[in-house]
Formats: C-alpha cells, structure tokens, sequence
C-alpha cells in the first residue's frame, strides 16, 4: 500500500473539486469532463487540457484555478511532485473560493507529502482543518477527512488512519458512492498496516465488491493488491498471485507506473516464496532497472531484497552481497525517512499546543487592556467609579498572577517527569529518594531499593524498530506502578533501567514488590501489535544496613545484585548479599547496549 495514498490524495479530491461559477457553462462542462477522465480516461485527460489552456482567455479565475489544481493531479500522477506543487500555487494565487482553495491546500499536502516535506503538509493540511468543523458542507468534510485520513497513512499513525475514515464512511454511507469507495480502502489500509491480516482480507474483499458495483476501476485494482498482500502474508500464496497479475493488468491500464512497481516487487516475493527463482529474479529485476527517485524507494528495497535472496538460493553468493548491500543501504534511508515523519508529527503537536498558549496569552492581554481603557473612560465621570474599576483591575491581576503560578507549578512538574513514560526522572528522583532516606535514617527504620532492567531491550529495538521499545518502555510502567504504595518513588535511571525506592521497607518485603513486579512485565499483552514480542525483566534488590549513611552504598549493592540476576539468566529477582560479584564483573556482561538507543527515548 505504498503509493495507495498519492492515487488516493488525487483521486478523492478530483471527485470533490467544486464547480465555478460562471456564466459559460459550456466551459464548465469542459472542466467536469476533465475531472471525470482523470479518474475514467487518462489519456483523454491530455487532449481536455490542451484545449483548456488554448482557451484560457475566455475562463474565469476560478475557472482557471480548477483546471490548474486538476491539472496539477495529472502531475502527481506522473510522479512530478515539484511542477505539482507549482501548479497549486498559482491556482491558489487565483481562486478566493472557499472550496476551490480547500481542495487546493488539501493537494498540496499531497504533493508536499510526496516530496518528503511533512511538516509542509502538516502545515497545509492546518490551514483546511482550522476551519473544518465550522463548514457545514459535508462533501467538504468529507473529503478532509480522508485526506486526513491519507496523510496519518504516509505518517505510520494507523490508528488515526482509521479513525478518520470512519468519520468518511459515516458520512458517506448510502449517499456518496465514490466517497464510501475512498473510505472503506483507507479502513481496510488501516488495518493491514496494523498486521490484521484476515481482517484486512475481507475488507479489502468487500471494498472491491462496492468499487467494481460503482464503476471505480482503480480502486478496485488497489483492492485486489490490498487483498493479495493479506493473502502473502497469511502464506496463500496462489491466490496472492492472482490477485497481483489482476492489479497489474489494470495499473498498465492506467499507465499508473509508481503502483505497477509496487506489484512487481509484491510479485517477486511472491514467486520466490513459490521457489520459482527465475520468476522472482525477473520481476525483481523490473523494478531494479527504474530509474532511483524516492518515489520507489520501498519498492526497490523489497526487490533488491528479492534478487539477493534468489541469487543465494543459486549460489551466487558474491552477486547476493552485493545486492544485500544495496537493500541495507535502502533500509537505512527508509529509516531515516520514519525518523523524519515522527519528528514533523511531533513538532506540528508542538507548535500547536503553543498557538494554543500563545492565543491564551493575548486573550489575556487584552482582557487587561480593556480593562485600562474602561479605568481612563470612567476617570472622566466619577472618582468613586474609577476606584471601583481599579479594584477589579487588581483582582484580575491577582488572578492572573494565580494562574501564571499554577502554570509554573505545572511546567516544574513536567521538568522533574520522564516524558516518554511519566514516571519521575534520573535527577529528580535521587533528589527525592535522598530525602526519604534521610528521614528513615532519623527514625532509625530500614530503607529499601530496587533496580531492574529491561531483558534483551537492544534486540527489541533492532527488531521492531524503536517506536516498539517505546512502547514497551510505557507498558512496563504501568504495569509495575500498581504494585507501588504511594509513598514509594519510581525512577526511570536511564535507557531500559529503572529503579524503585521503598522507604520503611524491610528485606522481606522489598523481595516481595520485586517478585510482584517481576511478574506483571512477564505478563504484559503485547498482542496485537507486536504479537512476537515478549517482555521481562532482571531484578536487584537492596536493603539498608546501619553503616549506610547515604544513598550510594545502596546503589552499589543494588546494582551489582542486579547485574547479577542477569548472569542468573534474566528474569528473576536477586536479593544482595555479601560477597557478590563486584561492579568491575559489569564489564564483562554485556546486558545494556539498548542504553545509548533509549537515551533518546527518554
């Protein structure tokens, strides 16, 4: 489904680009005819342009600005972004529509997210959605939730892929065939991104069912592209390929080049997992011999991928190096480009959340302006008003000033968390366990510690990818967190590792919220998202003794008990005793090599 959002982003917002209003209509019909041959009739498309441009003259500018936003999804459809994106411009320099220009910001964030500029799109995108609820046209809504459903795919945020286009379904059910058409594609997308295979299967089963009642053939070879990659990786592969020669007879139908590359590369994985090599190392080759452009980066990945696994299979072992090293360099740069996804995400929630603020605080300023100006105005009358006024002036500067104390509460807060798993971080934590332990020496009571680290996290990370150990790292706190009293302080020290600290604790009792938490990581779900994965944890465990006079004896001991459970095996619990290994035996048991990695999750 690599390219399913660029035909999609095009597709859907040609179905909805709104009419002009003009007073030939003759030219307008010329312009839903070349709206409809996008879709229907490709080749056609050209000849309807050419003799819109030759007549120019005689459009409108919002005629005008149509034929360009429509024109500049032919490009897209080309695979030129750039000239795409050029287009939109000048039809947005043209249009003072409200739905021309709607559909206009919604084709630049295709064109933006098919150039790699996400936080283009994203700003794009803000510019149709800051008003989206306030239109009460539902085709406009209509379409911004699927597109906004398109970009979440190209992003990797599945769930809100789905979550947007069922908004779409909803409103198009029953009422809007092609809508619906778009819709359903995007849940079933969803859901193949998410490993629901059979679930994929069927919705992908039933998309094509409405598209081909409808007369959508493209959609329809999507469908069945969809469906054959649930059936390669439910391992059917006959019906898998079937399914791809039929998507790819229609996509040379259409000329649609970026999506007959992707099936090729389908097809070849498809064939070698058949053992038929030949036919593997051909299809791979096709999409090999594409000329490099980003556009076919993933597929190229899967083919090279391909051919260095065929080759292997024959023996040519010095040409499957080479091609291996071709899809590693591939697989870093795809990478990279998630990095670069979740990094527009995350700033466009930012600078969001700082509008936000931003509008908060002039709101506020003007609150207090006005309130000055009413101060001067009611001088003028009466003294006694004035004084009136003056006093509530200050109470608003007193609430103001309350409130502003709140916020720096709140913000210090924040700064002593971990922002990735909320529990208190390496820093604060000491401070505070410092503290306790300070205060339990003073009562002459005993002082407990806990550490444990994260089995096998590095491999985690390596597999998955690092938005895995994420997840992984918030599961493991909020399963431990209900074993925890609330005078108990939970740290995350760093990477994978995390400590808890009992204050007026016992031995006994210390081994107990270990072994307790222990089990909780064991039995943490990670079905379905990633359904190989299992989670566990290596415990230590360290109880004060009269000679500790600060918290550093405690984490020595703790630590090395720690380490030790991890030459135990991992995934226990050890009580420190005297005589244990000693720190430097660290050195020789490589446990931690996912730390660098999560120091930035943390």
């Amino acid at each position: 489904m690599h390219y399913l959002r660029l035909f999609l982003a095009c597709a859907f917002s040609i179905a909805f680009c709104p009419l002009a209003t003009a007073s030939d209509v003759d030219y307008d019909a010329v312009i839903d005819e070349l709206k409809a041959a996008l879709i229907a009739e490709p080749a056609k498309s050209s000849e309807v342009i050419a003799y819109l441009k030759e007549n120019t003259q005689h459009l409108s500018r919002e005629q005008r600005a149509r034929v360009l936003t429509l024109e500049s999804n032919k490009e897209m459809f080309n695979g030129a972004y750039e000239r795409a994106f050029n287009l939109l411009i000048q039809a947005e320099q043209l249009s003072h529509s409200p739905e021309i220009q709607n559909s206009i910001y919604l084709y630049q964030a295709t064109a933006l997210i098919a150039m790699k500029n996400y936080q283009g799109a994203l700003d794009a995108m803000a510019k149709n959605l800051d008003r989206i609820e306030q239109i009460d046209d539902v085709t406009i809504k209509m379409t911004s939730y699927l597109r906004l459903a398109n970009l979440y795919l190209d992003l990797e945020v599945y769930d809100e892929v789905k979550r947007y286009a069922s908004l779409a379904y909803s409103l198009s059910r029953d009422s809007s065939p092609k809508e619906q058409c778009y819709a359903q594609l995007f849940l079933a997308a969803g859901e193949l991104k998410l490993s629901q295979y059979n679930e994929a299967k069927q919705l992908f089963a039933d998309t094509r069912a409405f598209c081909h009642e409808h007369n959508i053939p493209l959609i329809v070879a999507m469908a069945d592209k969809g469906k054959g990659t649930s059936l390669l990786k439910l391992g059917e592969l006959q019906q898998a390929e079937r399914l791809f020669q039929s998507a790819l007879t229609e996509y040379k139908t259409f000329k649609f080049q970026l999506e007959i590359n992707d099936v090729n590369a389908l097809l070849a994985e498809t064939y070698l997992m058949k053992k038929e090599v030949d036919s593997a190392k051909q299809y791979a080759q096709q999409v090999i011999d594409v000329p490099d452009d980003p556009s076919v980066l993933s597929a190229k990945k899967r083919a090279y991928k391909v051919m260095a696994d065929a080759l292997s299979v024959e023996g040519e072992y010095q040409q499957a190096y080479r091609y291996l090293d071709k899809y590693l360099q591939l697989s870093e740069a795809a990478i990279d480009e998630t990095k670069a996804k979740a990094y527009a995400y995350q700033m466009a929630k930012f600078e969001n959340a700082e509008k936000a603020r931003e509008i908060k605080m002039l709101n506020q300023d003007r609150a207090l302006y006005t309130a000055q100006q009413k101060v001067v105005e009611l001088e003028r009358y009466n003294e006694s008003m004035a004084l009136m006024i003056a006093i509530g002036c200050s109470i608003c500067l007193i609430i103001f000033g309350a409130s502003m104390f709140v916020q720096k509460r709140k913000y210090k807060r924040i700064s002593q968390r971990d922002p990735l798993t909320g529990v208190l971080n390496r820093g604060t934590g000491q401070d505070f366990a410092e503290n306790l332990f300070v205060d339990v020496l003073a009562h002459r009571n005993v002082f407990s510690v806990v550490m444990f680290d994260l089995d096998h996290f590095k491999s985690i990370n390596d597999t998955y990818g690092h938005s895995a150990g994420d997840w992984a790292l918030r599961r493991v706190v909020e399963a431990v967190s209900p074993s925890l009293k609330g005078r108990d302080l939970f740290v995350r020290m760093g990477g994978e590792e995390f400590a808890i600290f009992l204050p007026y604790t016992d031995e006994q009792a210390a081994l107990k919220v270990a072994k307790h938490c222990r089990l909780a990581i064991e039995s943490i779900q990670t079905r379905p998202h990633y359904s190989d994965l299992s989670i566990t944890a290596s415990f230590g465990v360290c109880t004060s003794v009269e000679d500790d006079l600060s918290l550093d004896p405690l984490m020595k001991r703790v630590d090395i008990a720690m380490y030790q459970a991890k030459r135990n095996g991992r995934n226990c619990v050890v009580m420190y005793r005297p005589g244990m290994a000693t720190m430097s035996d660290k050195a020789a048991n490589p446990t931690n090599g996912a730390n660098a990695t999560n120091a930035v999750n943390a």
